[in-house]
């Protein structure tokens, strides 16, 4: 009997029943020369120690997922109009394709950056815990540039944070595996929706079981367990017939479950209710799951600065999270399921040099 089809395999199949409906894009297309992207407006001090937790202004159902995507932003102190800070070449910050049949367009909208300190900033640390954040967000607009809320509409939101790679223990040498954060939402015509979250490991674990599974290092045991506490508010188990909402999305076959933890929060929505979730269930999740992230790594910030952790040397190819995280960007670049949507909407060119430049880049 062949494996169930992983994640990245449904998805596909979806993103695949889509393409009849969008429009092919044509052999003389280029970008547009302007942003398409909602304005931030978010301070430009994005030293990690001030990330917050606080109420997103982001509250209403009106542009369906970009509160999430300005949730996060928000936390990173983002600003699209600082030109220091975005590491997406010009070309690749936004772009549109039309709708065919309609006034509407799918917009998509590149973030990416790498450095995550502040000018002024008083740590004793010349690195940060986070090595990499960028997300890709695409969304139907309508003419008016307001969000096109349909069961025949593509919204997507793919964030992802990653962590340094050469964080090392002060005492021992030993190298620090973090997780990565990994957020995908997506909502494509048919009304099928898609929710995966997690903290994905760069380090094998013992995936079949979450009191062994030691996705953390031991020093921060006490946030996997609130993960773990999180995951089981939100996620139900395929024979939970109450609370938790979120039904389990279906098996992960071995060859896929490498990259992923036992606190994936794996979903799939088709009924009639599937948006008013994705705007509430899904939307409270979401910033559990980004809240606790950034509780890691603030508290792995806060033992650079101490002389817990350090900063190892960037050649040590024996560095098995490095080796974790470069295995996990070129499984991603080989097996990325929005590719042939990528292309289809903005062209092959554009598509390849997003995946393999932005998304994905080799570290």
């Amino acid at each position: 009997m062949p494996p169930p089809p992983s994640l990245i395999d449904m998805a596909a199949a979806l993103i695949s029943a889509t393409l009849l409906l969008l429009p092919r894009a044509a052999h003389s297309f280029a970008p547009p020369t302007t942003s398409l992207c909602y304005g931030s407006k978010i301070s430009q001090h994005h030293h990690l120690h001030q990330i917050k937790h606080k109420q997103s202004s982001y509250t209403t159902s009106l542009h369906l997922y970009n509160k999430f995507h300005e949730y996060a932003w928000e936390k990173l102190h983002y600003n699209d109009e600082s030109s220091d800070v975005s590491t997406v070449p010009d070309n690749l910050k936004s772009n549109k394709s039309p709708v065919k049949g309609s006034d509407n367009n799918v917009v998509a909208c590149i973030r990416s950056m790498s450095d995550f300190r502040n000018s002024d900033a008083t740590s004793n640390s010349n690195v940060e815990a986070l090595r990499l954040a960028r997300s890709a967000f695409l969304e139907t607009q309508t003419a008016s540039s307001e969000a096109f809320e349909s069961p025949m509409a593509i919204h997507v939101l793919n964030f992802v944070m990653f962590p340094q790679t050469q964080i090392r223990d002060a005492s021992s040498g030993a190298n620090v595996g973090l997780p990565i954060f990994g957020a995908d939402i997506v909502s494509l015509p048919g009304n099928k929706h898609l929710v995966a979250l997690d903290f994905q490991p760069v380090l094998p674990i013992n995936n079949e079981d979450e009191s062994s599974a030691k996705l953390f290092p031991e020093q921060y045991s006490h946030l996997e367990t609130k993960l773990l506490a999180i995951h089981a508010k939100y996620q139900k188990e395929s024979d939970d017939e109450t609370e938790p909402f979120l039904a389990w999305g279906g098996d992960i076959p071995p060859q896929a479950l490498r990259w992923f933890s036992p606190y994936a929060l794996w979903t799939r929505l088709s009924d009639e209710n599937a948006i008013q979730t994705v705007s509430t269930t899904v939307w409270d999740a979401y910033r559990e799951y980004v809240d606790l992230y950034f509780e890691l790594m603030n508290a792995v910030q806060t033992d650079l600065d101490d002389g817990k952790l350090e900063i190892g040397s960037s050649g040590e190819e024996s560095n098995p999270v490095l080796s974790g995280q470069r295995e996990y960007l070129e499984y991603r670049r080989i097996n990325d399921p929005a590719r042939p949507m990528l292309q289809r909407l903005y062209g092959k060119d554009w598509a390849e040099d997003l995946i393999d430049g932005v998304l994905f880049p080799t570290v």
